[in-house]
């Protein structure tokens, strides 16, 4: 059985009997205020993950995006030219 109990396993550094950590609030404390920092930023995330996807998905702002981005290689490309002669 891989399954072992909390009393067989060796302690953890930095971890003590009583339960509480350094400054003396109890770890579940800690670890519910995680948590939910955590799920609020799950959310945040998600969110803002969702509302790049519908604003990247509109024609008008693809075409807008491919038209910087083909100006962008044109205007390296250049440079390129530029320094390449200069030398």
């Amino acid at each position: 059985m891989s399954d072992q109990s909390d009393a067989q396993r060796p302690p953890q550094p930095g971890a003590s009997d009583s339960g509480a950590t350094a400054g003396g609030a109890p770890a579940s404390a800690i670890e519910s205020k995680l948590l939910n920092i955590a799920e609020e930023l799950g959310t945040w995330l998600g969110t803002a993950e969702r509302k790049t996807t519908d604003f990247l998905a509109q024609p008008t702002v693809k075409e807008q995006l491919v038209r910087i981005r083909d100006t962008a290689a044109r205007l390296l490309a250049h440079v390129e030219k530029g320094r390449d002669r200069s030398r």
